[in-house]
This record gives structure tokens, C-alpha cells and sequence, in this order.
């Protein structure tokens, strides 16, 4: 029987601890003031789209400053969708830090070429395929132009560029990229007054590699100005047209 109360006192009181930790951590984190906010950014490129200034004004103007706020009433779940939800982010991480303050780290996203369409569209394409069409931003990216819809933007051509990206040689190389209207890819080269045609953006990686062995061992022979174009649309081959 002294056994049984033994343990029975021992359980009342472990659960009165934890009851009284609990309360007093409750009551604790309701009577604190969060005491700022620290923002993280995190870019995947060189080219950053959001910077702290901005988050910072996002949290004015929907009403969600913490500063100064009780941090038990501080939603950081509420911030996180309202952050992931403007254009220009991808994604959002927020909470409360035991020094009082509130974190945020931010992913924005990653350009990778400007689209101006024949249509009259002028936009941005990102690493995900979104289109971006703030009016504010000015980057310095490949421009693609000519016969371009939004789908065909944010599929053909960022995997082109993708794959441009991908070897620092075109990277370097490709100053513009053009679609005409049978819907061809067309490279426009820093170098050599020749037009480079990928044709599809199927196996764009593939059609580079074979564009650039034919610069290693043809063109670097021949000379850069010989033809007015090099084609790799077709399988396996590499069609020139002399000037």
C-alpha cells in the first residue's frame, strides 16, 4: 500500500512540474515583446529580386510587423504564406527566436531570360518556369525574341537556357536568342557573324555539345565568318549555309 502511494505522490508530482513549467513558459512568452525581426535572404544566383527593405515593408503594409508585438500573438505561419505568396519570392521560413526576435529567411527566385515577344510582350521566365512581369525590374540577362507565347517561354526556352547555363562557353558565348515563326530556336553568337539554329529545344544539352566540337575542329580552322549560318536541328549532323 506505501508502495502504491509512493508512486501515486510521485506522478502528482511530475505532473504538477510540468503543469507548472508549462504555465510559467506560457506566461512568459505572452508578457515578452518581440524585440525585432532578422531577415536571411537566400538567392540561388547572383541576381537578387527581394532584399530586406522590402520583406520589411511587405510586413508593414499587410499589418504584420512583429516589432514591439506580443510574441504569443505574432502568426508566423500567417507571414510565411504571406511572403511565399508575393511574386517575387519562392519561399518563405519564419519563427520566433529564444532571444525575442523573429526570423526570416527568404528564397527568392531566379531569373533566367527576358522574353519580348512579337506579340508585344515584354517578361521575365524564372528557373521554375514562372513568368514574371514586374514592371520594376531591370536585369541583365539573355533576351529571347520573336514568335514566343508564355507557354512556349516558360517550357522550349528555359530549358534551352538551362542548358546554356550549364556550359560556361555559351554562357559566354550566346548574346540573344531568337524563335521565328516556324518555332526554331535560333542562337545569336558574341563571336562570328553567323546565326546558330538548335531548331526544337529537344536534347538542347546534346545539340550544344555538337555545335561545340564543330567550333573545336571546324570553325576554328575554316574561320568564324565563312557561313551566315550552322544548324544542329537534325540528328547527328551539322549543316553549314556558306555566305
Amino acid at each position: 500500500m506505501k508502495k502504491i502511494l509512493s508512486i501515486t505522490a510521485v506522478l502528482i508530482l511530475t505532473g504538477y512540474l510540468v503543469f507548472s513549467m508549462m504555465f510559467m513558459s506560457g506566461s512568459h512568452e505572452d508578457t515578452r515583446l518581440c524585440k525585432g525581426v532578422e531577415i536571411v535572404l537566400k538567392d540561388s544566383s547572383d541576381i537578387s529580386l527581394v532584399d530586406s527593405e522590402m520583406i520589411l515593408g511587405l510586413l508593414d503594409s499587410e499589418g504584420m510587423d512583429p516589432e514591439g508585438v506580443a510574441l504569443a500573438s505574432v502568426d508566423t505561419k500567417a507571414m510565411e504564406e504571406m511572403l511565399s505568396h508575393y511574386p517575387l519570392i519562392e519561399s518563405a521560413q519564419c519563427y520566433k527566436t529564444s532571444g525575442g526576435k523573429v526570423k526570416i529567411i527568404v528564397y527568392g527566385k531566379t531569373p533566367l531570360l527576358r522574353v519580348r515577344s512579337n506579340s508585344g510582350e515584354d517578361y521575365y521566365v524564372d528557373s521554375k518556369g514562372d513568368i514574371l512581369t514586374n514592371r520594376m525590374l531591370s536585369l541583365h540577362l539573355p533576351v529571347a525574341t520573336g514568335y514566343i507565347d508564355r507557354k512556349f517561354a516558360a517550357d522550349d526556352l528555359r530549358r534551352v537556357v538551362l542548358a546554356i547555363d550549364r556550359s560556361d562557353f555559351w554562357r559566354a558565348q550566346v548574346v540573344q536568342i531568337n524563335v521565328n515563326k516556324d518555332r526554331q530556336i535560333e542562337l545569336v553568337p558574341r563571336v562570328g557573324g553567323h546565326l546558330l539554329i538548335l531548331g526544337s529545344a529537344e536534347n538542347a544539352d546534346t545539340k550544344l555539345e555538337r555545335l561545340y566540337s564543330f567550333y573545336e575542329t571546324g570553325l576554328s580552322r575554316i574561320g568564324w565568318n565563312k557561313y551566315s549560318s550552322v544548324s544542329v536541328a537534325y540528328e547527328n549532323q551539322v549543316v553549314c549555309k556558306k555566305r
